[in-house]
């Protein structure tokens, strides 16, 4: 988990003794490319650390696939609404890339947050970090283009195009395929 100090400096700095209480919570998860980490109406109990790769978040609403998030190795992931409710989760996480994946007890993450208050202000900086870029793509799916959800999706994340499978981008920002083969051929993408 050689990552997730530089995660974790990018909300709290850490000392190395948090980050080793931190790190001794987790374990390794078996991932391979294409595979599933999360799959829809399982019921969540771990949060997971993705060391590296690319994972992709969706929905499926008859028989459909809506791709809700990346995410980016190294980030931590957590499925509140499943946590937090003890209901089945809704979502799915599959694997994009190759990539190195771990998990930790939610419940165990939270005892720890609670006795040290740098992890808590660590998890804290995260949520707040996660609600505020949720806001910001339900706003732009209101006030933006189709267009210009894809070239700011370009704009934070350069080399997406080359690493994510276009039906899974054009999914992202609410369009067909053929729908973001035109942007694409608009913008000079291709």
């Amino acid at each position: 988990m050689e990552n997730l100090k530089m995660f974790t400096s990018n909300f709290v700095e850490l000392t190395q003794e948090e980050i080793n209480l931190l790190q001794n919570l987790f374990e390794p998860v078996d991932v391979k490319k294409m595979n599933h980490i999360l799959v829809s109406g399982t019921y969540v109990k771990d949060l997971f650390f993705f060391e590296k790769g690319i994972f992709r978040v969706y929905v499926l609403k008859d028989g459909q696939e809506f791709t809700t998030k990346f995410l980016f190795g190294p980030t931590i992931y957590a499925e509140l609404f499943s946590l937090r409710k003890a209901t089945p989760t809704f979502l799915n996480i599959q694997a994009l890339t190759e990539c190195e994946c771990y998990k930790a007890n939610f419940l165990a993450v939270e005892r720890l947050a609670e006795n040290n208050p740098k992890i808590r202000r660590l998890f804290l900086k995260f949520y707040e970090y996660i609600y505020i870029t949720g806001v910001k793509r339900q706003v732009s799916f209101i006030l933006d283009s189709q267009s210009k959800r894809y070239n700011d999706l370009l704009t934070e994340n350069p080399k997406i195009i080359e690493k994510i499978p276009l039906k899974y981008i054009a999914s992202f920002i609410g369009v067909k395929p053929e729908t973001l083969s035109r942007i694409r051929k608009k913008n000079n993408n291709i």
